[in-house]
């Protein structure tokens, strides 16, 4: 069974863990730690027992919120451990207006887990994912309001 919890600095480590085998261009340690140390960054991390298996990152911005990263274990992907993270973000972020976030115009499967959660796409960013080879693909920008994501 997954859980999900919220997280602290003191998770910085396994979470730059996770973020590194779950993303093409992971962050390190020390980056890890210094967005955990940004102001109105939140993290959480779902387990299952005591194994991490996913994360969401996010930060509060006033009257909105962002969800900078969330990744999950290949093996633990297309199980809902994706869908339990955005849905606990939301219950972290209550009282804002919006979420946002950014996906890659190839990342199919994210696209559809956030569509199917009520985001929308708000606007696109060409060439902001490097690809190899030289390519860079477009990010989407969506939102959705928190009620409709719990």
């Amino acid at each position: 069974m997954i859980e999900v919890h919220p997280v602290d600095r003191a998770y910085s480590a396994v979470l730059s863990a996770l973020h590194c085998e779950c993303l093409d261009e992971g962050w390190g340690p020390s980056a890890m730690a210094d967005v955990m140390r940004s102001p109105g960054v939140y993290a959480l991390m779902a387990f299952d027992g005591k194994a991490p298996v996913g994360f969401a990152l996010g930060r509060l911005a006033g009257d909105a919120a962002e969800l900078l990263s969330l990744g999950v274990l290949g093996p633990y992907r297309r199980q809902g451990v994706g869908r339990a993270l955005v849905r606990a973000v939301a219950a972290c972020v209550p009282r804002v207006t919006a979420v946002f976030l950014e996906v890659a115009e190839d990342n199919r499967g994210a696209q559809r887990l956030y569509t199917g959660l009520g985001f929308a796409e708000v606007g696109r960013r060409a060439n902001y994912y490097a690809r190899g080879g030289g390519r860079f693909v477009a990010a989407l920008t969506m939102s959705a309001a928190p009620a409709t994501l719990g």
